[in-house]
């Protein structure tokens, strides 16, 4: 049973029983308010970085003539290594190019140049793999079993299938029971290319965690470009050191508020909340959008807290009613913590909003504002389901909790703070909820409560979406989660098809927060919750990518 705490409704003698979150402490403290960024600007990196950039570009340009293959292997490397943004240009080229290359019969080429086609938006077929197949079409050949680069190159690329695609289905299954046979059989760095392709595949693993653990797989790699690997390096610290003054400055905002002592009951987590952002764009362009995504989501995590743990019936209706009407008039008759939390919300999207106004983008923060008021309607409805203990049916279920999960929140606030791209069509688009959000926001929603089940049970939660599906269906727990896994791979081939769909209404660009906001759900509760248990698995990814810098 919860532990309950007695305290004051208002400023007088009245008392109401409230329950506890338990939630652990913040971790890191003021880690990143001292933190020593006195290298910040370092302006020989700087000039080396530009130096190796131009120098890259002409080895494309020279690839661009004659060696297809080579010219994939340097844009595979160069997107692995987190470097594409320095080259979105000659990429964009060169993915033409490739796309109008002639069909090779050689398993690694063919499907490198399928996923590298996919993942840049080309609606290419995947019927080419039938090739790869016997006379029978039943199986792939034999012969494939032991080409350990081929099948890996397989494996990723069938992570961008369809849905319908049973040949990619079928792909991962071989290549998968294969490379777990050769990878003892290999090379160093084949090997830990595959065991980090089979712990997770390029598509749905985190850019900047999968960049540094890439560059130490390039590294041992002898065919590597040392040109190449010297510009990961430097650029991977230099960016870091970006992403530390970030952190460093969201955490005296976070600090100076106060938020953390006067709603102490709240979880406190500026650092969490700054990585999971992080991996929805890490490209310094992105920056401000960054910062206005991180105060905002942190805000979020005040108001999920206010709703799921220490708000009443009474207090919460009024509550939503005063962030519905969004008006700082609005909040005099509700409790003082309520206040407060109004009070910083109103406030912090003012600012965004005088920020944005030279620009001619103060508009954005009103598509922000539309959907903090979806995100204040899931929460109280969550909140009413628990208080009626009434269990939704699993697919009502998704249709709340889904939202509630912030991401479609969450895709709208990252175009806010994002350059020219993001327009006011782009805005429409998005605010109306796109199926690429969606499947980003069931995967977000199904993953979490897979870990999070048991402690929101004990917390006297509403039944979890695999709880709903477990009763709605009378199944096993060990079916509710092979269902789950059904969804969520659907989920992740929906939003294939949609980076890939012939005519996009906006760029492609503006597609990739929601793929990564996938990506990043699922690095966090890999093995925990690790949002509200920071202690273990999430305060070693964090220190990978924010804090320790790689070795030069």
């Amino acid at each position: 049973m919860t532990p309950t705490l007695q305290h004051p409704l208002n400023n007088n003698d009245e008392f109401i029983i409230r329950k506890s979150g338990n939630y652990v402490p913040s971790y890191w403290g003021d880690f990143f308010i001292s933190f020593d960024l006195k290298n910040y600007s370092n302006s020989w990196t700087n000039d080396r970085v530009n130096e190796l950039k131009e120098e890259i570009k002409k080895i494309l340009l020279s690839l661009s003539h004659d060696d297809p293959l080579q010219e994939m292997n340097l844009i595979d490397a160069i997107q692995r290594l987190g470097l594409g943004y320095h080259f979105e240009e000659q990429i964009d080229a060169a993915l033409k190019r490739i796309h109008d290359l002639s069909v090779d019969d050689n398993l690694y080429f063919f499907a490198l140049r399928f996923r590298l086609l996919r993942q840049g938006g080309y609606n290419v077929p995947s019927d080419g793999f039938k090739k790869f197949k016997d006379e029978d079409g039943k199986k792939f050949k034999d012969d494939l079993s032991g080409d350990a680069r081929g099948l890996l190159s397989m494996y990723e690329a069938a992570y961008h299938a369809f849905r319908g695609e049973e040949i990619l289905d079928e792909a991962i299954v071989f290549a998968r029971a294969h490379l777990k046979l050769l990878v003892n059989q290999v090379n160093a760095s084949l090997a830990r290319d595959i065991e980090l392709a089979l712990e997770k595949p390029m598509r749905r693993a985190m850019v900047r965690i999968r960049a540094r653990q890439y560059i130490s797989v390039y590294e041992i790699d002898e065919q590597r470009n040392d040109v190449l690997l010297e510009l990961a390096k430097l650029d991977y610290n230099s960016l870091q050191r970006l992403h530390q003054r970030e952190l460093r400055d969201l955490s005296v905002w976070w600090k100076e508020s106060g938020l953390a002592q006067k709603l102490s009951f709240a979880r406190d987590r500026i650092v969490e909340c700054y990585f999971w952002i992080l991996g929805t764009y890490h490209e310094p362009q992105y920056s401000r959008g960054r910062i206005i995504m991180t105060k905002v989501i942190n805000l979020t995590t005040l108001l999920d807290d206010i709703y799921d743990v220490y708000g009443t019936f009474e207090e919460l209706g009024p509550f939503t009613d005063a962030i519905q009407r969004w008006g700082l008039g609005t909040q005099n008759e509700l409790p003082d913590y309520m206040k407060t939390f109004i009070i910083a919300l109103f406030d912090t999207l003012s600012q965004f909003e005088e920020e944005l106004k030279g620009e001619g983008n103060a508009y954005r923060v009103d598509y922000l504002r539309e959907a903090l008021k979806v995100q204040s309607k899931v929460y109280y409805q969550e909140f009413l389901w628990g208080h009626n203990r009434y269990v939704p049916k699993f697919q009502e279920h998704l249709q709340v909790s889904a939202v509630s999960c912030t991401y479609p929140m969450l895709y709208v606030l990252s175009f806010v703070g994002m350059g020219d791209i993001a327009t006011k069509k782009a805005f429409d688009w998005v605010i109306k909820r796109p199926q690429i959000i969606w499947s980003a926001s069931v995967i977000g929603r199904l993953t979490d409560d897979m870990q999070t089940d048991e402690l929101e049970q004990e917390n006297d939660h509403i039944p979890s979406s695999f709880e709903s599906y477990m009763m709605e269906h009378c199944v096993s727990e060990e079916e509710t989660r092979l269902k789950i896994y059904e969804v969520i791979e659907i989920e992740w081939k929906r939003m294939n098809e949609e980076i890939a769909q012939p005519s996009r209404p906006v760029p492609l660009a503006l597609y990739m927060p929601a793929l990564n906001l996938a990506c990043v759900v699922i690095e966090i509760f890999k093995k925990c919750d690790g949002f509200n248990y920071p202690e273990g698995h999430m305060k070693d990814i964090v220190s990978m990518v924010v804090v320790d810098p790689v070795p030069v």
